[in-house]
């Protein structure tokens, strides 16, 4: 399922495919979903869990792992080989009542990192927003929606543990939850925001809201 006029991309554990950054982008990577056998090239780095949900993995090639959940390939990027917890609380305060913690950190600015986002029950994870480069979402647990669009070009997607959101760079949405349930989700931000310098340039700053 996608939104093709906003970029908004669904998909579910439970089914095979596959999904790559068109050549237009400005950082190549290919998601596998559900479960897949993926050779990694040397220079290429990994994201993956291991088949229980409980910890994410993050591998550089060469290497071959055996995904039955989620896997991205980042061209050109090779973190560390690292393995942490999905279990646990988190840590940091984010915008409307939810927190997060970080499962792999950027290393330097504008790295990959993957994050733990956990949503309270009748919340939204932020007002409508965009992002500057793609998000691969992997749902956790709980359920939800995912709100992509503008106004009355707005679409709904339900949302349930194993749904795969890939947002592509400025892809106007937010999720919401219910009122009975938390919503846990892993984000995969393919690039990491580096601050107000994404916002340091001349269109930006030569316009005046009123």
């Amino acid at each position: 399922m996608s939104n093709k006029l906003f970029g908004a991309h669904y998909f579910h554990s439970n089914s095979v495919n596959t999904f790559q950054s068109s050549i237009d982008q400005l950082y190549f990577f290919k998601t596998y979903i559900g479960k897949n056998v993926i050779n990694v090239e040397l220079g290429d780095s990994v994201y993956f869990f291991d088949d229980t949900l409980k910890k994410a993995i993050v591998k550089k090639g060469p290497c071959k792992v055996n995904s039955l959940h989620l896997a991205t390939v980042i061209r050109g990027y090779m973190h560390p080989d690292t393995t942490t917890s999905l279990e646990g609380v988190t840590s940091l305060p984010y915008v409307n009542g939810c927190s997060t913690k970080q499962l792999f950190a950027p290393i330097r600015l504008g790295d990959p990192t993957l994050q733990y986002l956990k949503m309270p029950p009748s919340s939204k994870e932020q007002e409508h927003h965009i992002h500057s480069t793609f998000r691969v979402v992997y749902i956790l647990s709980g359920r939800g929606r995912s709100v992509v669009g503008m106004k009355e070009e707005n679409t709904i997607t339900e949302l349930e543990p194993g749904s795969i959101c890939i947002l592509e760079p400025m892809c106007p949405h937010h999720f919401e939850t219910y009122k009975d349930e938390y919503l846990i989700a892993i984000p995969l931000h393919v690039f990491s925001s580096v601050g107000g310098i994404e916002k340091n340039h001349p269109m930006f700053n030569g316009t005046i809201l009123i």
